[in-house]
């Protein structure tokens, strides 16, 4: 009975864990489609969990954003490589006949570290240009944010 439930333990625990490390795969999927497509005035979405913020902004503040993360260093190509090595250590540990833990973790700590000082970048970027506005301007910056957080993402938008 208790090495049933073992089982059932490592299977859900191995669940939950690819599912974590598939969200942390498209996170990266994402932030590399925010810098590589749409061109300068296309769409650029990207929700590191200020998706709205980021939206909201327009004009120069949002090509200082931009900039300002491209300056950063936050989602080179090497983290998107990491993060690709990163996920064949996971894939692996959950194959072998003996299961990693120590591997497992290690890969998956690496995967937040990665995904936390991308979140620092943008919202050290994102408070730096609301710095910069002033009263008026945050005032209208407030309304445009308000109408994102209404609006659902184009993609689950019912197609009429």
């Amino acid at each position: 009975m208790a090495d049933k439930q073992k089982k059932t333990g490592r299977l859900q625990r191995g669940i939950l864990v690819v599912s974590l490390a598939f969200n942390l795969l498209v996170l990266g999927i994402v932030a590399g489609a925010f810098f590589n497509g749409g061109g300068r005035d296309g769409p650029h979405r990207i929700d590191l969990t200020v998706g709205p913020l980021t939206r909201a902004m327009e004009g120069e503040h949002r090509d200082a954003v931009r900039d300002a993360l491209r300056e950063s260093g936050a989602f080179q190509r090497i983290d998107r490589s990491e993060i690709r090595e990163d996920m064949q250590i996971l894939l692996a540990t959950l194959r072998a006949d003996e299961f990693d833990e120590a591997a497992f973790r290690d890969a998956l700590a690496r995967q937040r570290a990665r995904l936390q000082s991308g979140q620092d970048a943008v919202l050290d970027a994102i408070t730096s240009q609301i710095e910069d506005m002033g009263p008026q301007e945050r005032a209208a910056f407030a309304d445009r944010l308000e109408a994102q957080a209404r609006r659902a993402p184009a993609a689950r938008r019912p197609h009429n």
